[in-house]
């Protein structure tokens, strides 16, 4: 039942009308079932509604959630009377036309009260059976009085709902007619948004778990709602994906893509709108060209962090993806931290460049990584179900990331085992038939940095590397750059036989920290006075990864080469394969979920006892 009192914007909105219906406490009545609506012709002489570029399906019964209690009740907004007009209270407030049967609808014409003062937040969305509702459209209304007409792509639907989020004035709804419309003959073009509109969304979208044919497209709202995702090929914006639950944190599917494409899209979210941005699919398998950047220890929120994201996002460094190798939000992997030391400050660049990240020590402070587990959408294609570990595909490499954490045994048994991780590790290396194979995580095998190498995963991976033709091995978690000659073993590969490169790249921002002691017989090169990211690309049958500082220099060059076997491409050219991703943390949507509103931003984390290291096992 709705609430039986008059509040303080009913008498606000009452003074602005120049109405008198909230001097006195009226007798409530429930609007929050069907309104018979008499049969056109008997309405009154009112002249009927001017709806531009809407043909007018009739409206059966009317619904809404609620009324103002003095009148301003739902079959106002169907009785061609601009005079009168529907009130609900509160953000969130809807009314919902029943259109007696099934019908092809295309769009939504609304007449706001007050609509040249108010500009109104709302989302329209269709149901077939009035109980679940689809978001069709969203956006803010145009300031002016005249009915505004909100197409959208014809869908079969008895049911048209429109929910409003507030006005610039207060958080009521306040309709004077509403139509549905059936489609045109000609649909208006779908408009491409070049810029965001509405309210702010609480975090811009970031890719996640883009495969060949497949993407996520995750973000924050700041009321719960069903977003939808426009997308298409190049600029066309045709296709619309729609999630699958109310909430605040989505993650929407995008499917039927083709690989090595790029698509654009636009989010639409309680009134919120994203300008269009764009990213490139997966690479076919057998594509021969692949081009990435990676680092680690980035996730400060300060000036070094921001320096090396600006030049990776240049467009001569730009990679297809981003690879990235733990400590990816200081100090504790906190909810807030990773908004505003990760989200907030590389939200540009995720918007277009998908990230593939690895689990770090500082994300195992909270709760063993789950605010990790709960911003990211991650492939989980092990028998355990876990985003902790994973692998993926792109163009002619094979990826693996594994949780070194849980290799060390930070992760309790119910999280992670290291049994399990190292069995599917070394079972998913052999089965893959890519011609290139590269391993990331966090705790170095080989480092003559702070922590010093990390035995245990040394002891444990480094012979099921070597087994599975593993090219190179990518680690952060000593804030420096350093890179190995290919090893083998406990050393130094010997002359004329294989070795793998270990390289530690963890200069994404945290500060940097001097070497514990002289440089070591099989350290390549090292360098603890560069900010920056290796640039890495596999093009045929060599590999280049080059150290970028955050000024644009090239600081470090390895050059990787082998013969690519003509027959295993061409067979691996028919292979599709669909990243298969978890769907993440779901809401009520009646209720906002905790810990996800902040008081005021965090201090970016620049000093050195702010990335400080927890204890961890000691080295074995």
């Amino acid at each position: 039942m709705r609430n039986r009192f008059i509040p303080t914007s009913c008498l606000l909105g009452a003074l602005l009308a120049g109405a008198s219906g909230c001097d006195a406490l009226p007798t409530p009545t429930d609007q929050n079932f069907p309104v018979e609506l008499p049969a056109p012709d008997a309405r009154g002489a009112a002249a009927e509604l001017t709806a531009t570029g809407c043909s007018i399906l009739t409206t059966t019964a009317v619904t809404a959630s609620g009324d103002d209690g003095a009148g301003s009740v739902a079959a106002n907004s169907q009785d061609d009377n601009l005079a009168t007009r529907w009130s609900g209270p509160g953000k969130g407030a809807w009314l919902t036309m029943d259109l007696g049967a099934s019908k092809s609808v295309a769009g939504t014409t609304v007449a706001w009260h007050q609509g040249n003062t108010r500009q109104n937040s709302f989302v329209i969305s269709t149901s077939t059976d009035g109980t679940t509702f689809t978001q069709a459209t969203s956006g803010t209304s145009a300031l002016n009085t005249a009915a505004q007409t909100y197409a959208f792509s014809a869908r079969q639907a008895r049911y048209v709902r429109i929910t409003v989020n507030g006005n610039s004035v207060n958080d009521w709804a306040s309709i004077a007619e509403s139509r549905a419309c059936a489609q045109q003959t000609t649909p208006p073009p779908t408009p491409t948004p070049t810029a965001d509109s509405g309210p702010a969304l609480p975090r811009l979208p970031y890719l996640q778990s883009v495969g060949q044919t497949s993407a996520l497209v995750a973000f924050r709202s700041g009321v719960s709602c069903t977003p939808f995702v426009r997308y298409g090929e190049g600029t066309d914006l045709s296709r619309t994906a729609t999630a699958t639950v109310a909430g605040w944190r989505h993650a929407v599917k995008l499917t039927g893509l083709l690989p090595g494409r790029t698509y654009g899209y636009s989010v639409e979210a309680c009134g919120s709108v994203t300008g269009v941005r764009a990213f490139r699919t997966a690479s076919a398998t057998g594509t021969p060209r692949v081009r990435f950047t990676t680092m680690g220890d980035f996730g400060t929120g300060g000036s070094s962090q921001k320096a090396v994201i600006a030049m990776m996002n240049k467009p001569e460094w730009r990679g297809e993806f981003l690879v990235a190798l733990g400590d990816n939000a200081y100090s504790s992997g906190t909810e807030q931290e990773f908004q505003d030391r990760m989200f907030t400050p590389m939200g540009t660049l995720l918007r277009e460049v998908p990230v593939f990240p690895s689990l770090g020590n500082h994300e195992y402070v909270t709760n063993q990584g789950q605010p990790y587990l709960d911003n990211f959408y991650l492939p989980t294609n092990n028998p355990a179900g876990t985003e902790r570990y994973y692998s993926f595909d792109w163009g002619n490499v094979h990826f693996v990331a594994l949780d070194s954490n849980c290799a060390i045994g930070l992760a309790s048994s119910d999280r992670c085992t290291a049994t399990a991780q190292k069995t599917w590790a070394e079972q998913d290396l052999a089965a893959t038939k890519q011609p290139w194979k590269i391993v990331f995580f966090h705790h170095p095998p080989w480092s003559s940095g702070e922590h010093g190498s990390q035995l245990s995963v040394r002891r444990n991976y480094a012979p099921i590397f070597e087994a599975n033709g593993v090219d190179l091995v990518l680690t952060g978690h000593d804030h420096n750059y350093e890179r190995s000659k290919p090893m083998k073993g406990d050393a130094v590969a010997p002359s004329g036989t294989r070795g793998i490169p270990y390289i530690v790249v963890g200069s994404g921002g945290a500060t940097l920290r001097p070497f514990a002691g002289s440089q070591p017989s099989w350290t390549a090169l090292r360098d603890n006075t560069t900010y920056g990211f290796m640039d890495v690309v596999v093009d045929g049958g060599t590999l280049t990864a080059r150290l970028i500082s955050s000024t644009g220099a090239v600081k470090d060059t390895l050059t990787l080469t082998k013969t690519l076997p003509a027959t295993v491409t061409a067979a691996l050219k028919a292979q599709s394969l669909e990243t298969q991703a978890v769907s993440g943390p779901v809401d009520d949507p009646a209720r906002a979920p905790e810990g996800l509103r902040f008081d005021q931003p965090l201090p970016p984390a620049d000093r050195l006892e702010d990335t400080a290291d927890h204890d961890e096992p000691a080295r074995q």
